[in-house]
């Protein structure tokens, strides 16, 4: 007998007291190793053992039953999901959302279409926040000096030093940027009790500048508010407005809302930008600029429509002819547009930026229009400069306590060494959802609650004021910042509480418990925004503009982690850069120009300097960023987040002073050694063929039908499907590109939709990322000054489909409803129908993905939706479970067909600028039936007459005939 497996253990058990032992010790033992010397003698004594053993109660599996409901709640039907209406407080602003249930268990998040700042809608980091409630690397118990306390342990330890606080003096509280009046109530109290308490605020992306440019050219500290929808021009100043910064959501929707409609008046977007973002290729004209260049530009833009409001402006300095034909020409633009222009400077750029924004948007009476301002959310210090002072404060040994709510400001603020300084606080707290590089440095680390199981409020940038619902119990037992707070003032209140009487204490005689109901049903306070300010223009003294010497560095949220937050998401990790394609971490990207004028290639690793800052990191040749100007992107090169986002990418923040948008002066040099970056897609361009169709309006005007191909024959081909009787449902999609910005928010809504899993940077690497839907991204026109064009592909649905026609098992069928179907358990892998795809949108999964993932992280599986295995083809389905479960419940109705409407597909539901439609194509009352019949309509690669049920709507762009 050479091997018997009778335990399931790494160890053979040489003895009864070495089982005791190990099991008394709380060993837990792997489950596929045994001694290959057991004889039978010994494995009989074994078998002795195992029985003595079975008496023995420390080795007692626990106990564990399973109860049928005694009395069901009304509310839950097994099989069906439940959804609740809560927020996701982010990026400055609030966005509202409809979280759906499976008994308990969160699954999918989709936008609320009653929240303002969502309008249905939602970004790839909302759709993406479900994957963080399940991560298994959060924080699961308080630690003191790195050792596992308990809470009632922590509370003491807070109460104990409240106790000594007095009037407050060297306590420090240190919070992100929140927007909850919960948590400001909170606050005040504290402060109301510990007057001399230090509150500062600090977000490594923040609306400081924004505030700060609204105080110097209104005289008072304001926060604008845009409303793209009513813009006819609008004119983007270094400002991802669409997709990486605010109320990107509803920015999209609005920009979206002016142009659904090439053949009316569509509105017409001019950016002046460093790096490509989503906004400049969305744009109809973009002047490539270096960030520390916008200033100089937006002073000219000014000067040419007018001095506004009679504010003398400083001289912008010399000007490229370029660059003074494109600044006429958009001031004219403005001037006509009115009170229907809108100017918007980035984040990234400084206070004066912002300030000649907003004198413009007041000189062209845009006011209550396009913009208008509303009250800073708190007057607490915030910024670089507040974060600057609290750090000198605790080196200089003026804090004894310093209390940190969320953030990670160890890893955030670098360059200020705020590590450091922390270390010198004798007593520090931090509540984090991860133990993350200032946990290493603080006292005590406290888990915090994540959103989606917290009691909470916020308010939207407008004021939309949102109760934040949980959908689950803790999973770990953390606590929220009010939470905390509240154990700090020695009271018991739980979140619901304390956020109830927050509600009770502001509303007072309107506040009823009917009217509480209402708001976590609808997910906000109708009619709670801000009452907009009447502003007029104050005289500023503006900076002249800096002159500009060596290379630039200009610093970006990152695509993936926004400012490190994300990092251990592996949806976000794996999820492509919009305008580069890279996954799985970053790169400096560089300029075709200036790559070749440094000796460049992709891949170089280079070493970059300022100041005392040195990094060391991969370049990528990005068509269209300025030259001489390098992007790097916040967020990557976490040293201590999780399983996942560990050294992912490189750490840009000790180049970053702090809170810096750009800086001038740096130095790079080649280090000789190279790297693979993995990129989704590496050849961006068309070659030629008409994959994106595109126009001017002009264009489309003397020519509607460009779009189409009437110089190609394409010979009739037999088509079983569409020569039977087109009865019951024929479903089909139509993708607007006219629309579409390419934010990738659809694939990580099919990702989450549809149990997608992630395959690592290796697997990209290999060409094996498995993402059911893509987003392409072509450059058209030259290298150095391209336009860019997106184009999201899933499987087409061919109705004569190639994939069909090879399976050599009928893995892959076509139903009567024209979907091109998928029968899991009978696909052996060959791979024949990947090959002969044209569209190249069929998924293989070459590894069991599904097999390593943690429990925990199972929770957020689909159950309408089967977990693949190993050896299968995936793809596309038009989310078949929805329609499905349509037809069920309009059958329990009574109805024989389903309403337009009914189903809405993953990706179309997440849409935040509505580009897709998806329905039922025999319905002639469908929006897709209208949509069959715009003139701009095609399908992709037509002369291979495949037939897909997939097709798209032509770009039109909306150029002004000046810059033509």
């Amino acid at each position: 007998m050479k091997r018997l497996v009778v335990l399931q253990d790494t160890t053979a058990w040489r003895s009864l007291e070495d089982r005791e032992q190990a099991c008394g010790s709380g060993e837990v033992a792997p489950l596929d190793a045994i001694d290959e010397s057991v004889s039978r003698r010994s494995f009989l004594k074994l078998m002795g053992a195992s029985v003595a053993m079975s008496s023995l109660a420390g080795c007692h599996r626990p106990a564990e039953h399973i109860y049928p409901y005694g009395r069901a709640p009304e509310e839950v039907v097994p099989g069906r999901p439940q959804r609740y209406a809560s927020a996701m407080a982010f990026a400055g602003t609030a966005f509202g959302v409809v979280v759906e249930s499976h008994e308990g268990r969160p699954t999918k998040i989709e936008g609320n279409p009653l929240h303002p700042d969502s309008r249905g809608g939602t970004s790839a980091f909302g759709q993406a926040a479900v994957l963080e409630l399940y991560d298994p690397d959060r924080s699961r118990t308080p630690l003191e000096r790195g050792e596992p306390r308990s809470w009632d342990a922590a509370v003491a330890a807070l109460r104990a030093m409240a106790e000594k606080l007095g009037d407050g003096k060297g306590l420090a509280i240190l919070g992100e940027a929140h927007r909850s009046p919960a948590l400001a109530a909170q606050l005040a109290a504290l402060k109301q009790r510990h007057p001399a308490v230090r509150i500062v605020r600090h977000e490594p992306i923040s609306t400081v500048n924004a505030q700060e440019g609204a105080r110097l050219a209104t005289g008072r500290r304001l926060s604008p508010v845009y409303a793209l929808d009513q813009a006819r021009v609008i004119l983007a100043l270094d400002a991802d407005l669409l997709h990486g910064e605010g109320s990107a959501v509803k920015h999209a929707r609005g920009h979206a809302d002016g142009r659904r409609d090439p053949r009316g008046e569509m509105n017409r977007l001019y950016a002046i930008e460093s790096a490509f973002t989503v906004t400049g290729a969305a744009a109809d004209h973009r002047l490539r600029a270096r960030s520390g260049r916008i200033y100089a530009l937006a002073l000219a833009i000014a000067r040419s429509a007018g001095r506004p409001l009679g504010v003398e402006l400083p001289e912008p300095g010399p000007l490229e002819p370029e660059e003074r034909r494109f600044c006429e020409a958009v001031a004219r633009d403005l001037v006509r547009a009115g009170r229907q222009a809108l100017v918007v400077a980035g984040e990234g750029q400084p206070a004066p930026v912002h300030a000649v924004a907003q004198l413009l948007n007041l000189a062209l009476g845009a006011g209550g229009t396009t913009v208008s301002w509303v009250p800073a959310f708190s007057d607490d210090p915030e910024g670089p400069e507040a974060l600057g002072a609290l750090t000198r404060a605790m080196q200089a040994g003026e804090i004894s306590c310093a209390i940190l709510l969320g953030g990670n400001p160890a890893y955030s603020a670098a360059s200020a060494e705020f590590a450091t300084a922390l270390a010198r606080v004798p007593l520090s707290f931090q509540v984090s959802g991860w133990v993350d590089e200032t946990s290493q440095v603080a006292s005590w680390h406290l888990p915090r609650a994540h959103w989606l199981e917290s009691w909470g409020d916020v308010r939207a940038e407008d004021g939309t004021w949102s109760v934040v619902q949980p959908l689950i119990a803790p999973l770990h037992g953390g606590r929220t910042d009010a939470e905390v707070l509240e154990a700090l003032l020695g009271g018991t209140r739980s979140a619901y509480t304390i956020v109830s009487d927050t509600w009770r204490a502001t509303l007072g005689t309107q506040f009823t418990a009917a009217l509480f109901r209402r708001v976590l049903h609808d997910g906000l306070l109708a009619g709670s925004a801000f009452a907009p300010e009447v502003v007029a223009a104050a005289a500023p003294s503006l900076p002249k503009p800096a002159a500009q010497a060596g290379l630039e560095l200009s610093f970006r949220a990152d695509a993936h982690t926004y400012d490190g937050r994300f990092a251990n998401n592996a949806w976000l990790q794996e999820l492509p850069d919009p305008m580069t394609k890279l996954t799985w971490g970053n790169a400096a990207l560089v300029a075709p120009a200036t790559a070749v004028r440094l000796g460049l290639a992709d891949g170089d690793v280079v070493e970059l300097k300022l100041g005392s800052g040195v990094v060391r990191a991969p370049v990528l040749r990005m068509p269209g960023q300025a030259e001489d100007s390098i992007a790097l992107t916040i967020g990557q090169g976490r040293s201590r987040i999780g399983s996942v986002g560990d050294g992912i990418g490189y750490d840009v923040m000790r180049l970053r002073l702090l809170g810096a948008g750009f800086a001038d002066g740096a130095t790079l040099s080649r280090t000789g050694d190279t790297q693979r970056l993995a990129m989704t897609q590496e050849h961006h361009r068309m070659e030629g063929r008409p994959l994106v169709r595109e126009a001017t309006a002009k264009q489309f005007e003397e020519e509607p039908d460009f779009a189409k191909e009437p110089d190609r024959e394409h010979p009739p081909l037999f088509n079983l499907w569409a020569d039977q009787p087109q009865e019951g449902h024929r479903w089909g999609m139509i993708i607007d590109l006219q629309t579409c910005i390419g934010c990738n928010a659809c694939m990580v809504a099919c990702q989450a939709e549809n149990n997608i899993p992630v395959v690592g940077r290796d697997g990209v690497l290999r060409s094996r990322e498995m993402h059911w839907i893509r987003v392409d991204r072509y450059f058209t026109g030259s290298e150095s000054d391209p336009q860019a064009v997106m184009q999201p592909i899933s499987c087409q649905q061919c109705e004569q489909a190639p994939c069909e026609q090879v399976c050599p098992v009928g893995a892959t069928t076509h139903s009567p409803e024209g979907l091109n179907d998928m029968a899991y358990n009978r696909c052996v892998g060959t791979r024949y129908c990947a090959n002969n795809c044209p569209y190249k949108v069929r998924r293989y999964n070459f590894y069991n993905y599904n097999r390593e993932v943690p429990e925990l992280r199972r929770m957020q599986h689909n159950p309408d939706v089967t977990v693949r295995t190993r050896g299968v083809m995936e793809k596309c389905t038009y989310c078949v479970q929805r329609i499905n479960g349509a037809k069920i419940l309009a059958h329990q109705a009574g109805h024989d067909r389903i309403t337009d409407g009914t189903v809405i597909s993953a990706c179309q539901q997440t849409c935040p600028t509505q580009a897709i439609s998806f329905g039922d194509l025999n319905d002639p009352k469908s929006a897709i039936a209208r949509h069959t019949e715009d003139s701009r309509r095609y399908v992709l690669l037509e002369e291979l007459n495949v037939r897909p049920r997939s097709s798209f709507l032509a770009r039109v762009r909306n150029p002004n005939p000046e810059l033509a």
